[in-house]
């Protein structure tokens, strides 16, 4: 026995059996823990106007945090009393899938029609912020970058 070396023969095979024996835990676990994670978890909603003006509060000139309010009012009304109102097509999607006979081309007339509307009111409306948005001062429409498009 002499001529073996360090460990001989069954020591050698010994490690290549724990080592062999870790990776394959490690790569069953990795396996399983892949499988039973859940998925990813869903993006953050958009942060409520009420929200974005109490983090404006303070930070932004007086004048021009009214602008701000007066603004986010007109946005939001405008938003539910419009065609683009989100609730309105769920409203009438929920509708046309509980029908007992599936209308096809009503559906994506809906959709359409929703998608176009809502493109529509983005229109409007981002000119009528720059209109608001043009009369800050630079610090002001700074802050105001800070805080809306976080």
């Amino acid at each position: 026995m002499a001529g073996n070396g360090w460990m001989g023969r069954s020591g050698g095979l010994r490690i290549v059996l724990f080592v062999s024996l870790g990776v394959n835990l490690f790569l069953a676990g990795s396996w399983v823990g892949t499988l039973m994670r859940p998925g990813w978890p869903p993006p953050p909603p958009p942060r409520p106007m009420q929200e974005i003006a109490r983090e404006l509060q303070g930070r932004i000139a007086p004048d021009s945090m009214a602008k701000v309010e007066a603004l986010m009012g007109e946005i939001d009304t405008r938003i539910r009393s419009g065609p683009g109102d989100p609730r309105r097509m769920d409203d009438r999607l929920r509708e046309l899938l509980s029908a007992d006979r599936f209308d096809v081309e009503a559906f994506t007339t809906t959709v359409d029609r929703f998608l176009s509307a809502r493109s529509e009111n983005d229109k409007v409306i981002a000119k009528r912020i720059a209109e608001v948005v043009v009369d800050f001062s630079p610090a002001d429409r700074k802050v105001l970058a800070e805080v809306v498009l976080r």
